[in-house]
């Protein structure tokens, strides 16, 4: 009998040191808090079965997630919900949106089919097919990854076709269809030899002209294909024929290559050389005029 007693308050002891390491184990403050959750969480149920998944959402994220007490339930109800709101945006062609939301349901699968949906929307738009390579590398997707590099490098090939129909006209000034090839070059990981080669073949076309406007171009081509060496070669250039029109007499355009040239400091001081040499001119000009207008109404008598 006195056996019996001591093992029941045994096992009462550790009952109760059971509950208390729970309590001490829980993040939740009380039971009343703990019942709210779960009442929140049930309330969250009811509007998903009456087919209201982003209000099925909204209050599944509202409720403490420290007090509910079946933390896999609520985490499973958040998923479907969004999910099915994700398939609800899909419906009406929102693609980003609809990824957004498979994105919270954790649905991989549905967020790739999205990242492509978004690039067969926009097949030229360099922003929704990085944002899709990243996506599908953070996933390491290694065949949709393959498939939209491909697909980097041929638009680089259709940039470099307009880059040619560009450089042709009259403007001679293609580096907006350069640059994008060379951003499509990184998210296919080639083709940026070609997009450089082009740019130097550009600057040395340039480079041969003695206009300001194309020695400016080449310097900007000659940047883009990395040879500073040749970009040097056309400002001593421009150097040598800032110093002949100089000579002329012909400051304003002096002074602009001597701003190709790199030399602002001889620029400047050429330009306001001019412009004291043309303030000058205007001055005697001014006083010729006047002298002349006076002579002419002594010669009146006015």
């Amino acid at each position: 009998m006195k056996t019996a007693t001591i093992l029941g308050l045994a096992l009462a002891a550790g009952c109760a040191l059971c509950g208390s390491t729970l309590r001490a184990d829980s993040l939740c403050p009380d039971r009343k808090q703990q019942a709210a959750a779960d009442a929140q969480l049930k309330q969250a149920e009811s509007l998903e079965q009456a087919g209201k998944g982003r209000e099925a959402y909204g209050a599944a994220t509202k409720l403490d997630i420290d007090c509910v007490t079946d933390s896999k339930r609520h985490e499973a109800l958040k998923r479907r919900t969004a999910r099915a709101v994700g398939a609800e945006e899909e419906k009406k062609g929102r693609f980003a949106e609809a990824f957004d939301w498979y994105e919270r349901a954790q649905s991989v699968a549905d967020a790739g089919r999205m990242q492509r949906k978004l690039v067969e929307t926009k097949p030229d738009d360099v922003n929704v097919v990085s944002r899709a390579i990243d996506y599908f590398v953070r996933n390491q997707d290694g065949a949709q990854e393959k498939a939209l590099r491909s697909h980097a490098l041929g638009n680089l090939e259709k940039a470099l076709v307009e880059e040619e129909k560009q450089f042709a006209a009259v403007g001679r000034d293609s580096l907006q269809e350069l640059g994008l090839a060379r951003d499509w070059s990184y998210y296919a990981k080639a083709g940026l030899d070609r997009v450089r080669a082009r740019a130097a073949k550009r600057g040395d076309t340039l480079a041969a002209e003695d206009g300001r406007k194309f020695l400016n171009l080449a310097l900007k081509y000659y940047s883009a294909a990395g040879q500073p060496d040749n970009e040097k070669k056309v400002r001593e250039k421009a150097r040598v024929l800032a110093r002949q029109h100089e000579s002329k007499g012909e400051g304003e355009i002096a002074a602009e290559y001597y701003a190709i040239a790199g030399d602002s400091g001889k620029a400047n001081a050429v330009e306001k050389q001019t412009e004291a040499r043309q303030k000058q001119a205007e001055d005697t000009r001014q006083k010729k005029f006047k002298k002349e207008q006076g002579d002419l109404e002594k010669a009146l008598g006015f």
